[in-house]
């Protein structure tokens, strides 16, 4: 065993810019009225700090802290107001949020090797007031949310220009409801709360050995409370 600094390698320390869309169904149901449909458009673009510490035991820590805006534009052909018109909206707010997580990796040969992590997230959407075109109007508070991720992920390096990823992580909501008031009365509020199943497979590209650039190609699906697919695009230099 190795204690005190001698067991720390390495600590990393990088700025990021973030941005992404995306886009949502939603579905309600009424004891006495017909079933809705809508659907909207969400984005975000933002930045923030990340940190890491890697131990000569192969176990490491890290932690982040992310902040930016948000838009989201929806609509419900559905919902008809007085001379016809379709309810829909825009809206706009402030997002922030932190992550902390540590982890182990186990070096299975020179090429492959395995994640094993737990990792807290913490995020926050503000409120924001607004009037939709039918006229009603509606307050959305401010949405928290709390996630605990537990997971791992295989890599092997092909060679100097290419490697290969996948991964499989239980996630848990504690909160993430999303509350909302018109004319002073409550609106039932969807919550994300329960369990979710992620899977990941990526690849990762250096295109020049003498430049400190990784581009990162990824696709994750979702089952359980949140279902869906997402992609994401990573392009990092290290100096």
């Amino acid at each position: 065993m190795c204690g005190g600094a001698a067991c720390t390698s390495q600590i990393s320390i990088a700025v990021f810019i973030e941005y992404g869309n995306g886009s949502y169904d939603t579905y309600n149901n009424f004891s006495n009225a017909a079933s809705v449909h809508g659907d909207g458009d969400i984005w975000h673009l933002g930045g923030g700090i990340l940190g890491r510490m890697d131990f000569m035991n192969n176990a490491y820590a890290e932690g982040s802290f992310r902040m930016g805006g948000v838009k989201n534009k929806y609509s419900n052909a559905d919902l008809v107001g007085a001379g016809g018109t379709i309810a829909q909206y825009k809206s706009s707010s402030v997002y922030s949020g932190l992550h902390l997580g540590t982890g182990y990796i186990l070096n299975v040969n020179e090429k492959g090797s395995f994640d094993f992590y737990g990792k807290y997230f913490w995020s926050r959407q503000g409120g924001d007031s607004l009037t939709l075109s039918t006229g009603d109007p509606v307050d959305f508070k401010a949405a928290n949310s709390h996630r605990v991720r537990l997971g791992g992920r295989y890599s092997h390096n092909f060679d100097t220009a290419i490697s290969f990823y996948g991964g499989a992580a239980f996630e848990y909501e504690f909160d993430g409801k999303a509350k909302a008031t018109t004319n002073g009365f409550d609106i039932d509020a969807p919550s994300l709360k329960g369990s979710t199943g992620i899977g990941e497979l990526g690849l990762i590209f250096t295109p020049s050995t003498s430049l400190p650039m990784f581009i990162d190609l990824g696709v994750q699906g979702y089952v359980g409370q949140r279902r869906g697919v997402t992609g994401s695009l990573q392009i990092k230099f290290e100096f």
